[in-house]
């Protein structure tokens, strides 16, 4: 019975994991906000060297790279990747939630472009 208890709770905690994940801006009060409407939230996202970000969600997003920088993402599901990007470079991302830290030399500077998932419905066509 303790076993099945322990099981369980343990799904119960798997289950719930991805819905704690908070959206950054809420995660980062201080968290720089360019533009926002009914389409897109337009971000500054910077991460000081040895910094890491709180567990936070995005959805679908596009990233333009201001600087050089080496990071370690690890998504709510435990998985860990490195990732090291070059300023100029552009990249898109699925709806995540991940922590970042930065642990390169340099300070992660990037621009980060989320598109709402309201915007299909709302019509946001140009």
């Amino acid at each position: 019975m303790l076993k099945a208890t322990a099981f369980a709770l343990a799904v119960s905690l798997l289950v719930a994991a991805p819905a704690l994940a908070q959206d950054r801006a809420a995660s980062v009060p201080d968290m720089k906000v360019l533009l926002e409407n009914k389409c897109v939230r337009v971000q500054y996202h910077d991460v000081a060297v040895g910094e890491k970000t709180p567990m936070h969600s995005h959805p679908d997003y596009v990233v333009y790279v201001l600087n050089p920088y080496k990071a370690k993402i690890t998504t709510a599901d435990g998985a860990v990747r490195t990732n090291e990007r070059s300023a100029g470079e552009s990249f898109w991302g699925n709806a995540t939630q991940h922590v970042v830290e930065n642990i390169g030399t340099t300070p992660i500077h990037n621009l980060v472009v989320e598109l709402k998932p309201e915007a299909h419905a709302t019509g946001c066509a140009g």
